[in-house]
C-alpha cells in the first residue's frame, strides 16, 4: 500500500522576511507580515514553573531563569506577540527535565548494575520534545522578524556554552 503525502517540512525552506527586505524582495511579490495586536506582556514566569525540579542541590538553573532568559530572547526579536506563552512554558519545564536527567546520570552513572540507567532514555525523551518546540520557536523567530539579530542575548550564550 503507497505511502505517500506531503510531508511536513519537507522542500525548499522558506527565506526569512529580514533576508527578503535586505535583498529587496527579489521576487516582487507583497511580503506578508503579520500584524497582531500587542498583548499585555507577562513580567512573571507561571506558579507551576516555581515548582519544577528541587534535587540538584542548586547546581542547575532553576525553570524560571531559563523561562526568563528565553522570553527576554523572543523580545529582542520582536515577535513576543506571534508565540504563545504555552511553548516557552513547555520549553522551560522540559529543558528543566532534561537537565535533571542529565545530572542523575552524572551522579548515578549511565551504566548501573550491567544496565543502562532509566535517566537515560528519559534524557534522550526531553530533549527529542525541548528541540520541537524550540524548532516552532526559532521557526517562527525567523520567519516573521523584520531585521537580522545580531545582539548578544543571555539565552543564546548559555546553549553556545552548555550552560544549561
Amino acid at each position: 500500500m503507497p505511502r505517500g503525502g506531503a510531508r511536513s517540512g519537507a522542500g525548499r525552506p522558506k527565506k526569512p522576511l529580514a533576508e527578503k527586505l535586505i535583498e529587496g524582495n527579489p521576487g516582487k511579490r507583497e511580503l506578508s507580515t503579520l500584524k497582531i495586536e500587542s498583548l499585555p506582556a507577562v513580567t512573571e514566569p507561571p506558579e507551576f514553573l516555581k515548582q519544577c525540579g528541587r534535587e540538584d542541590d542548586g547546581a542547575l538553573p532553576c525553570a524560571t531563569e531559563i523561562y526568563s532568559c528565553l522570553t527576554e530572547f523572543v523580545r529582542a526579536a520582536g515577535c513576543e506577540n506571534l508565540i504563545a506563552p504555552t511553548l516557552i512554558e513547555d520549553f522551560a519545564h522540559l529543558r528543566r527535565a532534561y537537565l535533571e536527567c542529565e545530572y542523575m546520570n552524572r551522579k548515578l552513572g549511565r551504566i548501573a548494575n550491567g544496565k543502562r540507567s532509566p535517566y537515560v532514555a528519559m534524557a534522550v525523551d526531553y530533549s527529542k520534545q525541548t528541540m520541537a518546540i524550540f524548532d516552532r520557536i526559532w521557526n517562527t523567530i525567523s520567519q516573521h522578524s523584520e531585521q537580522p539579530y545580531e545582539g548578544k542575548n543571555t539565552f543564546l550564550e548559555m546553549l553556545t556554552n552548555r550552560g544549561f
